[in-house]
Order: structure tokens, then C-alpha cells, then sequence
């Protein structure tokens, strides 16, 4: 039986899971409390299960429904000695950062939740920040990076990605390994707030390195014809082509170049790549495509909850039939931040204000080791920097090229120049 078939109207979209039952459809539905269950804590998510940005999207619920698994096989949250289980909710925000934000209040006022996770994308995050910033409720990203979410003062607002310009620093610089050494780029973004800032980031950057921009276009979010775009930027003759934007963007992007014939020496974007989806859309084709990146499973990291980076994307893998995403990894990261600072302070279902406010003074404190890396927040929520990373792909699979080495791991050789799309 789904939900819709029960008539809740109001619950579509709704799914919860933790100690759920799978049911056709789809949906998942609660079984009864046993008696004299322990309580649990009841978790929240606005996210976008639907619109231009769910595919990202769908990454970082694998991860939090992961999450959940993970710690009630465990016995839930460990609140000296008493095992909580976690139960978590997801609204769907249709990509809309108006709507996620109403959902969020929804989450606060009406579910009452103790917990939030975060959403996928800047432009999204942004906006339900603040609606949790209001309603005090710690509120963790693994997928945004935007500067100006952490410039407005906020206690309750933190991210694990680097800030875009920093995210995206790698991606660019890794082109200063290039022979011969570039001298014209394209750069073009997305008009969202991740897409701007990161095209933003590339140009200067490119100015850094002394690469000249010949193009540089602001598009809007829900373009289609990608090809003109593309023929500007095939006359301009750049050696490099820059995408800032998300997955949808960049596979867009990607598809006019191939359609209108051109093949620049080097082609990277701020994200989109890394999607599993992106190299399985292209096959051979994704070959030698440069991403922002800021993890690999190679790298030596590890936590009690998920084990090593490994084991992280040995269970991605498992459970969902792919690679594990860098955004995933740091999804996984605030998880296991929030959860390690529940538990530090011993916490017990229900969370009040008293209790969220001293959760989100805890993880302004707290200096922990994750599968994702060290995860350490500034005065402004912000993660202290990671080393980003640019990665490429490479027979099929995504292998860091720059810097030349993070945590231990050596970078590849960079491929360089790329061969024309009918020679492949």
C-alpha cells in the first residue's frame, strides 16, 4: 500500500525512513512502536527530489538514507549507554529555493524535528538557512559552497565543502602542468548562486596564471539551447573551456560541444563530472574531463560511524550500484559531525532550543577526524580549509591530478590536450 493510495494528499513526496519498511512505490512507511520502544530522534530534510537539481540531489539522500542505516543496525545514537534510533523525514522543495525555505519552517514548527539535515545546492541552502538560523536549529551542507551564505553573521549555518573560490582553485591551476601551456579560456556559469560564483572563481584564477579569457557568459538557469552558447565560444578559439553550473549544466554543456564540433585542449567544470550519471551519459566520450573535487576513496581517512573513505564508498557502491561522489563525502562528514556532537553532549529526544543551541556550540568547538578528512569550523560556520583537489577522468574512472599529493596519495599525470571528439 503507498501513501497515495491511503489518500494523505498532503503527505506526496513524503517518505520516511530510519526503522522503515520499504513498500511499492517507493514510499516507506513506520511500523508500530513495540512497547516501551526507546524514543528516537526525529530527523528533517527539505531536499529536491524533483526539478533541475534532484539528480545532484539524489546523491546526498543516498547518503543521509545510508546514515540511517548505518547507526540503527548499530542501535541508534549512543546517549550514555541508552541507544536513540533515528527516524528521518524528506519534503521535497522541486528545486525551489522559495519552497525549501517554507519547508524548513514546516520542519521546525510543525514536525517539530530535533534535527536538520542540510540541501543540495548554494541557491537552495541560502535560503533555508536562514529560516533555520531563526528557529535555531543547526544546519549542516555537504553540497554548498556559495561565499555569501557564511558573510551574514549566523551561529547555526555550517558547510563542509571548501567556499567556491577555494572549491574551484584546483580545477583551474591544474593547468599550469599543461604542455603547451594554454593561453586562451572560455569560462561560462549557470545563473544560480553556485554557477556565478564558481565562473567567477575560474576567470580569476585564469588571470592568475596569466590565461587570457576570450568568453565569459552568465546563462540562464532553465536554458535548453546550449549549442549557441557553444558556437560563441568554439569561435573565440580557446584552448580551455570552463563550466561553472551544477550536474544539469554541465552535462548540457558538455552535449553542445560534442554537437557542434568542438574540442577544446582542456575542459573543466566546477561540478557535474563526478555525478556517476555524467560518465555513464558519455562513455568514452567523458574521457579527460577536469572537476573540482575535494575527496577520493584512495585517501587516508576514517570515523566510527562509516570506517575508512574505503569502506564509505565500498558501501555507496553496495547499496546504490556507483561510485561514491566527493559531495557525498562530505554530506557523510556533518552527519558524522552532528551525530558526534549529540552524542558528546548526551542528549536525549526531544531537542529544545536550550538543547540545539548548545548542539550548535558544540560544533563551532569540536575538531574531529572524518572518512571525508579533518572536519574543523570557522567563527563563520565555514569548514578551515581542505587541500581542493582537480580530478580527471581517466579510462572510465576519476583519478586526482593536482595538486601532487593530498593525505598521502600522489596525483596522476594530467592528459593533455584531449583528443577531438571523432577521433575517440
Amino acid at each position: 500500500m503507498t501513501l497515495r493510495s491511503c489518500g494523505v494528499r498532503w503527505l506526496a513526496g513524503l517518505l520516511v525512513v530510519g526503522w522503515a519498511l520499504t513498500v511499492p512505490g517507493g514510499s516507506f512507511i513506520a511500523p508500530p512502536a513495540a512497547h516501551g520502544q526507546a524514543k528516537e530522534f526525529k530527523v528533517g530534510v527539505a531536499i529536491s527530489l524533483s526539478g533541475i537539481f534532484s539528480r545532484d540531489a539524489a546523491l546526498l539522500k543516498e547518503v543521509y538514507d545510508l546514515w540511517a542505516d548505518t547507526v540503527n543496525r548499530a542501535g541508534g545514537l549512543k546517549i550514555k549507554g541508552t541507544g536513540y534510533p533515528v527516524r528521518i523525514t524528506y519534503y521535497d522543495d522541486e528545486s525551489s529555493p522559495q519552497k525549501n525555505a517554507q519547508l524548513v519552517e514546516r520542519l521546525a514548527t510543525s514536525d517539530k524535528v530535533d534535527l536538520m539535515l542540510g540541501a543540495f545546492g548554494s541557491s537552495v541552502v541560502f535560503a533555508a538557512s536562514a529560516v533555520a538560523e531563526k528557529y535555531k536549529y543547526p544546519y549542516i551542507s555537504g553540497a554548498a559552497s556559495a561565499n555569501p551564505i557564511f558573510e551574514r553573521g549566523f551561529k547555526y549555518v555550517f558547510a563542509t565543502l571548501n567556499k567556491t573560490f577555494d572549491e574551484v582553485e584546483a580545477a583551474a591551476r591544474v593547468f599550469s602542468l599543461a604542455q603547451p601551456k594554454p593561453t586562451k579560456a572560455a569560462v561560462i556559469g549557470a545563473d544560480h548562486l553556485f554557477g556565478k560564483l564558481s565562473a567567477e572563481g575560474f576567470k580569476k584564477f585564469l588571470g592568475e596564471m596569466g590565461i587570457e579569457v576570450v568568453h565569459f557568459e552568465i546563462f540562464p538557469v532553465d536554458l535548453t539551447d546550449y549549442n549557441s552558447i557553444m558556437l560563441k565560444v568554439k569561435r573565440q578559439s580557446p584552448d580551455l573551456v570552463f563550466v561553472g553550473g551544477l550536474f544539469a549544466n554541465s552535462l548540457r554543456a558538455m552535449k553542445a560541444a560534442k554537437e557542434v564540433d568542438f574540442t577544446p585542449k582542456g575542459f573543466a567544470f566546477s561540478y557535474g563530472p563526478t555525478v556517476p550519471d555524467f560518465v555513464k551519459e558519455f562513455g568514452k566520450d567523458a574521457e579527460g574531463v577536469i572537476a573540482a573535487s575535494e575527496w577520493l576513496p584512495s585517501f587516508p581517512f576514517k570515523d566510527p560511524v562509516f570506517g575508512s573513505a574505503q569502506t564509505f564508498a565500498d558501501a555507496i557502491q553496495q547499496k546504490y550500484g556507483h561510485a561514491a561522489d566527493y559531495v557525498q563525502a562530505a554530506g557523510a562528514a556533518g552527519l558524522v559531525a552532528q551525530q558526534t556532537a549529540v552524542e558528546t553532549l548526551g542528549l536525549v529526544p526531544p531537542l529544545g532550543e536550550k538543547e540545539r543551541e548548545a548542539v550548535m556550540e558544540q560544533l563551532h568547538r569540536q575538531d574531529i577526524q572524518t572518512l571525508y578528512g579533518r572536519v574543523k569550523f570557522g567563527a563563520d560556520g565555514g569548514i578551515v580549509q581542505k587541500p581542493p583537489i582537480a580530478v580527471q577522468n581517466q579510462g572510465g574512472k576519476f583519478v586526482m591530478v593536482y595538486p601532487a599529493e593530498v593525505g598521502g596519495a600522489k596525483a596522476s599525470k594530467l592528459i593533455y590536450p584531449l583528443t577531438p571528439w571523432r577521433s575517440r
